[in-house]
């Protein structure tokens, strides 16, 4: 049940950046975040853990900051991965890398917001 949660709060905080950044376009309806979203969450639960002890050095001189940069190295990730998938008219149009930055950012806070309200309830 908490995996389907996590997809399901990654899919929300992924539909939440999408309606901010003008750059992160999905197309496919409110199937595409789903669909990314279940892609992001088996990306963080295998292959996140061990960038992050590879890039400990980086995000202690950076003060965590490097995170950031791993969340837009995840969501680079997942849209690739999308496309590799090929789902019929199922898209993510992110325009460059900086668009990644901020909706990392803003899909890390996005994020941490769902799981606290859902935590307390």
């Amino acid at each position: 049940m908490r995996i389907i949660a996590t997809i399901l709060a990654n899919a929300l905080a992924l539909f939440l950046v999408s309606r901010v950044l003008e750059g992160f376009v999905f197309e496919g309806g409110v199937v595409a975040p789903i669909i990314v979203g279940l892609i992001l969450t088996v990306l963080n639960f295998i292959l996140k853990p061990i960038l992050k002890i590879l890039s400990f050095p980086l995000v202690f001189l950076t003060g965590g900051l490097f995170l950031i940069v791993l969340n837009a190295l995840m969501l680079y990730l997942a849209d690739y991965l999308l496309a590799v998938m090929d789902f019929e008219g199922v898209d993510l149009a992110v325009d460059g890398f900086l668009t990644y930055l901020l909706a990392a950012l803003i899909f890390g806070i996005a994020n941490w917001l769902i799981h606290w309200f859902l935590k307390d309830n």
